[in-house]
């Protein structure tokens, strides 16, 4: 099949997953993921092997995302590794997901009333890599993702299935799948990829708008009062996870590859620098449960603030 190579071009092109293989520190620490918890939740963890994507009960949270983010980091431990063990519970789990896709394109257990996108974002993520690590799948993977997104497009035209802010501020992990699709699995309707990109991106919550010194916090938001809860409008801005996100936001499509607005790049190092230097941790990290917290060292944080992948994507930008 025929890319596509309008979008803007990496400056790094990412090499498919598979590729490389993991050596020393990197190696070591997949292997002990693999021979620990990560490598078996599925044998054990209800919110994973009883899970409501695979037709069981189990779930964490409405978002019904713990399979989502579970198969988003098994695909690259699987292949990565090339472990045959792990290699089987991803096709198992996959071929369970896309068997039952319902006969609209939505992918998961949710019933019309109760659909959110958000969770398919890492879903979306976790094909992406699989077909990348293991092409023949492409010809079950890549019909889903084309069907679901059909029906994402007409949900987000209509303001359905895409207003909490969990969706509208990670967007940016739904956009990476479009544009690969775009590149190099384009299909026949290619506007309708650029259209989703565009309707999830003038509907989300903006990273630019806040990584301003007007509205940018620079204090500790421990000595804030009253304290900002989820409730605030800055929580967005300020969770932990979604600001190891926003790091890559603006570069990722928005400025450099989509929309052609140089002056985001400048956003996106902002961002970068003022997150860091005032809610960061001396490993480069982002302090923060839930909420991002001081840079006092009996702050930690959350084990999901994936600043390796996040930093790996924004060097794929710049020079």
């Amino acid at each position: 099949m025929t890319g596509n190579s309008s979008l803007n071009a990496f400056i790094f092109a990412p090499l498919a997953l598979g590729s490389i293989r993991p050596l020393g520190w990197l190696g070591d620490q997949m292997h002990l993921m693999s021979n620990g918890l990560a490598g078996h939740e599925y044998d054990f963890y209800p919110i994973i092997s009883d899970s409501k994507w695979l037709g069981g009960q189990s779930e964490y949270s409405v978002l019904n995302e713990g399979i989502p983010y579970w198969l988003n980091g098994l695909v690259p431990l699987a292949y990565g590794l090339d472990d045959d063990r792990l290699k089987r519970q991803t096709a198992q789990v996959v071929d369970y997901i896309l068997h039952h896709q319902q006969s609209d394109g939505w992918l998961g257990p949710e019933v019309p009333a109760d659909r959110d996108i958000y969770a398919r974002f890492p879903l979306c993520l976790a094909l992406m890599q699989l077909v990348e690590a293991d092409p023949p799948t492409a010809s079950q993977v890549l019909p889903a993702l084309y069907k679901f997104i059909s029906l994402m497009h007409t949900m987000v035209a209509k303001n359905i299935g895409y207003d909490q802010f969990w969706g509208r501020v990670r967007y940016p992990d739904m956009i990476i799948t479009l544009q690969w699709l775009y590149e190099k699995h384009p299909g026949t309707d290619t506007n309708r990829l650029l259209e989703t990109m565009s309707l999830l991106t003038q509907r989300g919550l903006h990273w630019a708008d806040y990584y301003t010194r007007a509205n940018f916090i620079f204090k500790d938001l421990d000595t804030i009062q009253p304290p900002i809860t989820v409730r605030s409008p800055v929580f967005p801005h300020v969770h932990a996870v979604n600001a190891a996100q926003g790091r890559r936001v603006e570069g990722l499509h928005t400025c450099s590859r989509f929309s052609n607005d140089d002056s985001l790049l400048e956003s996106t190092r902002n961002g970068v620098n003022w997150t860091l230097s005032f809610h960061g941790d001396p490993a480069g990290s982002i302090t923060g449960d839930e909420r991002e917290s001081g840079r006092a060292p009996n702050r930690g944080y959350e084990s999901s603030i994936k600043l390796f992948k996040h930093n790996g994507i924004l060097l794929t930008l710049y020079e």
